[in-house]
């Protein structure tokens, strides 16, 4: 959990995620940067959503297939999607 509380180290971790193409997985690895990270109402109000909002999201098995199929098609045209760290969050 300490690495996830590191932009670099949660950046790394959801890219493995979305690389497995499961969803479950993706949701799962979300919802561990989310902990370590302040837990919802601190990552919601962070990114501008609602504590509800970002629970649907993440609880949302259709956001994640998006995502998944998002990785997909780009891995279709020789292209990989990523998630990089832009900056350290606030603390």
């Amino acid at each position: 959990m300490k690495a996830l509380k590191e932009a670099k180290g949660a950046a790394r971790y959801l890219t493995t995620a979305l690389e497995k193409g499961d969803p479950v997985n993706l949701q799962g690895a979300l919802l561990d940067v989310i902990r370590a990270r302040g837990g919802y109402h601190r990552v919601a109000s962070r990114s501008g959503m609602s504590e509800w909002r970002l629970k649907l999201i993440l609880w949302d098995d259709e956001e994640c297939w998006k995502l998944l199929r998002l990785a997909k098609l780009l891995n279709g045209m020789g292209l990989r999607l990523v998630i990089v760290a832009v900056k350290e969050a606030r603390k």
